[in-house]
């Protein structure tokens, strides 16, 4: 009987540690991206239709290019200058980065050197000015995770610029929030992340937006929530902290182009 019961017993500790790694397994199978870059243009309005014959072609030279990774391109929709397109581009660990092809390269393999010169002058003469920055993913603050197959029609794109001094508190802060939403019940997601090239002591976040009936949802009020979780005294401190810590912020409401984007990687390896 005893030995019966110690078997049971070991069965039933194997069976919760399968089940775990179980969860941990779709857990990283459903993070997202480790690392993202953000390459943000602003094109003339009189170069509006050369820049986009540019990225289309850039986008069917990566196609048949291996090693390309996925990029998707959203237009301001709200909140920010016309004319003006944010390229996202992700992948897990540095070292791949390294590894992607380079575009003027695949341009002049797949249309060669006179073609290829003549759609890079289309895109130089387009834009008025363009900026890259790279973010980390930040786990402990973002909400409701996951990797967003297929993309998203919208995204609410939030960028804060923090004092300098407040940093870490600020990620304290936010990390108590996002805590307090999740035990709120708020369904979003919400990915947060820091700033590692382009800019420092930067914050980014992006609310997930399916459809946009979805901006009408009644979502938790983060200061109930804070205060139903922390009390009073210490949901005023950590409020008082994320508003203490903006130096600038700015949003901007983002609509997917799909035939700007290539929502795919090409495998196999670049020749380039």
């Amino acid at each position: 009987m005893r030995l019966r019961t110690v078997t049971i017993g070991i069965v039933a500790v194997v069976l919760v540690v399968l089940a775990w790694s179980l969860v941990a397994q779709t857990q990283a199978q459903n993070k997202p991206a480790q690392f993202l870059q953000l390459t943000i243009t602003t094109v003339k309005p009189s170069g509006i239709n050369d820049y986009e014959e540019f990225v289309k072609k850039l986008n069917a030279a990566r196609d048949k290019t291996g090693g390309s990774p996925a990029q998707l391109v959203y237009a301001v929709n709200l909140g920010g200058p016309g004319f003006t397109f944010y390229a996202i581009t992700q992948w897990e660990k540095w070292a791949d980065r390294d590894k992607f092809p380079n575009g003027g390269q695949m341009l002049r393999k797949v249309y060669g050197e006179a073609e290829a010169a003549r759609l890079q002058k289309l895109q130089r003469d387009a834009i008025v000015n363009t900026r890259s920055e790279v973010y980390a993913y930040d786990a402990d603050a973002s909400l409701n995770p996951r990797v967003i197959d297929p993309p998203a029609a919208f995204i609410n794109l939030q960028r804060t610029v923090l004092e300098p001094g407040m940093a870490g508190a600020y990620a304290a802060a936010l990390a108590k929030l996002k805590n307090a939403e999740e035990k709120a019940g708020d369904k979003r997601t919400i990915i947060r992340r820091n700033e590692i090239q382009g800019g420092a002591f930067v914050r980014y976040q992006a609310v997930i937006v399916s459809k946009l009936s979805d901006r009408d949802v009644q979502n938790p009020n983060a200061g109930d929530s804070l205060r139903k979780i922390y009390g009073n005294a210490e949901a005023t401190q950590v409020q008082e902290t994320l508003n203490k810590a903006i130096r600038n912020r700015t949003q901007v409401f983002l609509a997917y182009r799909p035939d700007l984007s290539k929502p795919k990687a090409t495998g196999g390896v670049s020749s380039n």
